[in-house]
């Protein structure tokens, strides 16, 4: 994934002292916590020296960095080193770092960036091997998600709409730096889907708890199709797919959290896919 190449590297000193921000930059960070000025600006905050790092190494083109006066003095512009030469940074008061962050106990670096969301049409080259999130709601999960999609060397996580916004903050953060890493497609109708794989040639796996036990698919054309935390996949969907799977239950319990279902299908899929 291209996010731009950053300028030459060297290691860069912070300012001694911490400046203030104006009310109207105060007011646009703030903003940017919501989901219709993240898109009305197409920028998003994200939060942390380790995402902050990601960013920096996947070459992502972060704006500004924001850093407090507590973390400018845990000199954690080491863990950066030389990286930071390229992005402008504005040391802050504790207090100011605090009223432009999502956290209750900022960890004192703040950053921001424009949102990267790739456009999907039916004419698109092969994506797969891919994962198609039908209606995902919850932060926490498509988070996890993505950062399972980036261990197993997945490249494009496509989401339907309905879908929770990839780059509010509690999804930012619990990706852990794989959002820079991961192609993400929004909006992403099932009817286009089903004709772009159609085209392609590419198999579509649902997950389902009624679903077989996961076997090789001696392909790497294929798309894992995820549904919704309360109520999973609409049957269209299950009727379209090649293969519908599920997990074999051995002992009790009503269903599997959503991201644990992917990382348990993922696997078997690699797996099998190797013997």
């Amino acid at each position: 994934m291209n996010h731009g190449n950053p300028k030459g590297l060297t290691e860069t000193p912070f300012h001694d002292k911490s400046t203030s921000l104006s009310r109207s930059e105060r007011q646009y960070i703030q903003s940017l916590h919501q989901k219709k000025y993240r898109y009305y600006h197409n920028q998003f905050v994200l939060e942390g020296i380790k995402l902050v790092h990601e960013a920096i190494q996947a070459r992502y083109p972060i704006g500004k960095i924001y850093v407090s006066i507590t973390a400018q003095n845990k000199n954690w512009s080491r863990e950066i080193g030389s990286l930071l030469d390229s992005w402008p940074i504005q040391v802050l008061s504790d207090s100011e770092i605090a009223s432009i962050s999502s956290l209750k106990n900022p960890e004192g670096v703040i950053a921001i960036a424009p949102i990267s969301s790739q456009d999907f049409s039916i004419e698109l080259p092969p994506l797969s091997p891919f994962i198609y999130l039908w209606e995902i709601n919850d932060p926490g999960n498509l988070g996890t998600i993505l950062r399972t999609a980036r261990w197993y060397g997945i490249q494009n996580v496509l989401l339907s709409p309905n879908s929770v916004d990839p780059f509010s903050p509690k999804v930012v953060r619990g990706t852990m730096g794989a959002l820079f890493n991961v192609s993400i497609w929004q909006n992403v109708a099932f009817e286009d889907l089903k004709v772009y794989t159609d085209n392609q040639e590419i198999l579509l796996v649902s997950a389902d708890t009624g679903g077989s036990p996961v076997n090789s698919l001696h392909t790497d054309k294929w798309g894992l199709i995820l549904g919704n935390e309360s109520h999973g996949l609409p049957d269209f969907i299950i009727n379209s797919s090649k293969y519908t799977i599920g997990i074999p239950r051995y002992g009790s319990g009503e269903s599997l959290n959503l991201s644990v279902s992917a990382g348990i299908i993922l696997n078997e899929l690699y797996r099998q896919n190797k013997e």
